[in-house]
């Protein structure tokens, strides 16, 4: 956008990105059991650990499919979220042209939760499934 980063530095207080994600239908919801190792193919195992404890296979929930959502196991949106607070660090951050990753591990070190944290905190409460989060999520790591 050729905006110098002492402009966005000086103006910008908050970042919000938010994805919409398919939320599992309440009337054939259904608990199901994933493998650890093969949820590790797609998010990384700090997040597992983090929002699943350390060992086992892991509880989750998805939808059977019924007449209410027509088969697809999925009712309704909802929304994940990450909130990008700039503070004098960040700030500095950019100011200084430093790349968009070194920010986001900044960001991330002073608290901020990601998008992929607060979807699985969604999938642990039994919102919505890990292929949903998988799927607007887009993990870089891999």
């Amino acid at each position: 956008m050729k905006v110098e980063p002492f402009l966005v530095a000086s103006t910008v207080n908050v970042v919000i990105a938010q994805r919409l994600i398919r939320k599992i239908c309440s009337m054939c919801k259904t608990s199901a059991t994933l493998e650890r190792n093969e949820l590790e193919k797609h998010i990384p195992a700090a997040s597992i650990e983090k929002h699943f404890g350390g060992t086992g296979d892991i509880q989750v929930y998805k939808g059977k499919g019924c007449k209410i959502c027509r088969q697809t196991g999925y009712v309704d949106r909802l929304g994940v979220f990450e909130v990008l607070e700039i503070t004098k660090e960040i700030r500095k951050l950019i100011r200084e042209r430093t790349d968009a990753g070194s920010i986001e591990q900044a960001a991330i070190a002073g608290g901020m939760t990601s998008m992929l944290d607060d979807g699985l905190d969604k999938v642990r409460n039994g919102l919505t499934t890990i292929e949903e989060i998988i799927r607007v999520t887009k993990i870089e790591h891999l």
